[in-house]
C-alpha cells in the first residue's frame, strides 16, 4: 500500500533512528564544546592551585614545634606600713607592726620559642625567662611540659630550655650567613597570648629588611646592646619574642628579640638574633654546665658602639646591663651601668673570659672585684653563691 505524502517524510525519520546504534543513544558524549565552558570555574581551579605556595608550606611545616613560654617571677616587695608610727611604736607596737612590712608577688609573663631538637630542646629569648622561678611550655596540640632552664647567653639574648616528651616535632636550623635583603622573612610565635588565649602560633610575613643592625634596648631583663641583628618587616608584637624567623623553606634564621615601636605594638621594624648566634650560644650552653657559684650580675661587652652610647674612656672591662636585687652584688652595692674591669686581679674583657674565672670559683669563694663606676675605680669583696636558675 502507498503511503500518504504527509506520512513518507515520518516514515524515513523513523526507519533512520531504527538504523542508529542503541550505544549512542544511551551514551551522548562527554565533551563540551569550548565556547560553553565556565571561564569562572577554570579560573577557581587555578586559584586554589596556586593557594599552596612555598610560605604556606613552610608555616605549615614549622608551626608545630612552636611553643608558647609561660613564666612565674616571684617579686618580693617591701611597702610603707601606714598604721606605723614612731611616736607611738613603744605604746602600740603589737598593733602597728614594723615601718616596713614585706610581701611576696608572683608576677605571670609569656613569650613564645621553638623546638630545635627532636630530644627536646628548645629557643627562646633570654629575656622572656628572665629571673623567672617556674617555666612551662605548652606545644600548638595542647601538650604542657615542665621546661628545664640549660642555661642563658645574656649578651646575645638568647636561653636554652629543655622538656621530655615523646613525638616532639622541630624546626630545621637553617644559615644565617647568606641571607638577602629582600628575601621572604616569617615570624611565628604567639603575640598578645594573654589575650587570644590559644596555643596554635599566628604567621605574619614579610622579608628581610637589613642585617646587622645594632641597637640599645632597656627594658624587660636589662640593658642590652645588639649589635648583630636581622631586621624585618613581618610583623613582631609582645608574645612574639623567642619565636623562629623562617625563610622561604622552612628553616629557622633566627631567633625574634625585639621591636621599635612608639604604640607598644608592631610597626614594621623588628629584629631577630640570627641562628648562627643562637647555635654558637647553644653549644657552649650544652657543652659547658652552667657555673654553679653566681654573684647575680648579667654582663656585656664593651664594643665601641657600648662605649660611645655611654661615654666610656675606653673599651676595657664589662658592663653590668643587669643585676638581681636579692644576688651577691646587689648586697655589695654593685649597680647596673657599673663596668667590672678585673676578677682576682684578672683583667676582664670579654664574657667567656669572666665565665672562665667564675667556673674556677667554688660556692662561698670571694672574689676580689676592681669596678668602674662613672668616673671612679672602686674596689670590693663578693661572697659567690649556688646560681638559682635563670
Amino acid at each position: 500500500m502507498k503511503l500518504p505524502r504527509r506520512l513518507r517524510g515520518a516514515a524515513a525519520i523513523v526507519a533512520l533512528a531504527a538504523a542508529l546504534p542503541l550505544s549512542g543513544c544511551a551514551q551522548p558524549s562527554d565533551e563540551t564544546p569550548a565556547g560553553l565552558k565556565d571561564p569562572v570555574a577554570e579560573v577557581t581551579a587555578a586559584v586554589e592551585a596556586s593557594r599552596s605556595t612555598a610560605l604556606v608550606t613552610a608555616s605549615a611545616n614549622c608551626s608545630p614545634a612552636v611553643v608558647t613560654v609561660n613564666t612565674v617571677q616571684t617579686i618580693r616587695r617591701r611597702v610603707f606600713n601606714p598604721f606605723y608610727s614612731p611616736l607611738w611604736q613603744d605604746f602600740f607596737r603589737d598593733f602597728m607592726g614594723p615601718p616596713y612590712q614585706e610581701f611576696e608577688e608572683e608576677i605571670p609573663s609569656m613569650g613564645s620559642g621553638f623546638l630545635f631538637d627532636p630530644e627536646g630542646y628548645i629557643f627562646t629569648a633570654e629575656h622572656v625567662v628572665h629571673g623567672a622561678d617556674k617555666i612551662e611550655v605548652t606545644l600548638p596540640d595542647n601538650r604542657t611540659f615542665p621546661a628545664t632552664w640549660v642555661g642563658s647567653d645574656y649578651e646575645h639574648d638568647i636561653a636554652v630550655l629543655k622538656i621530655e616528651g615523646e613525638d616532639l616535632p622541630h624546626v630545621e636550623l637553617g644559615d644565617s650567613s647568606n641571607l638577602m635583603i629582600g628575601e621572604w622573612a616569617i615570624a611565628i610565635g604567639n603575640p598578645f597570648g594573654h589575650v587570644v588565649e590559644s596555643t596554635s602560633p599566628t604567621v605574619s610575613v614579610g622579608v628581610i629588611s637589613a642585617l646587622r643592625r645594632q641597637m640599645k634596648n632597656s627594658g624587660q631583663g636589662g640593658l642590652r646592646f645588639y649589635d648583630d641583628l636581622v631586621q624585618t618587616d613581618a610583623s613582631i608584637n609582645p608574645g612574639n619574642s623567642g619565636g623562629p624567623l623562617v625563610d622561604a623553606l622552612g628553616r629557622a634564621i633566627g631567633v625574634n628579640c625585639t621591636i621599635i615601636t612608639t604604640s607598644g605594638g608592631s610597626l614594621g621594624i623588628g629584629f631577630a638574633v640570627p641562628i648562627n648566634v643562637a647555635r654558637e650560644s647553644a653549644r657552649r650552653l650544652l657543652a659547658e654546665e652552667s657555673s654553679a657559684a653566681w654573684i647575680g650580675v648579667y654582663p656585656l661587652e664593651v664594643t665601641p658602639n657600648v662605649a660611645t652610647a655611654l661615654a666610656l674612656p675606653d673599651e676595657r672591662g664589662l658592663l653590668i646591663g643587669d643585676i638581681d636585687e636579692n644576688a651577691p652584688a646587689a648586697y655589695a652595692r654593685l649597680a647596673r651601668g657599673d663596668v667590672i674591669l678585673e676578677v682576682n686581679g684578672r683583667a676582664v674583657d670579654d664574657v667567656p673570659s669572666y665565665e672562665k674565672t667564675l667556673r674556677g670559683a667554688k660556692v662561698g669563694d670571694t672574689l676580689n672585684l676592681k669596678v668602674r663606676r662613672g668616673g671612679r675605680i672602686m674596689e670590693g669583696k663578693v661572697q659567690t653563691e649556688t646560681r638559682p636558675g635563670p
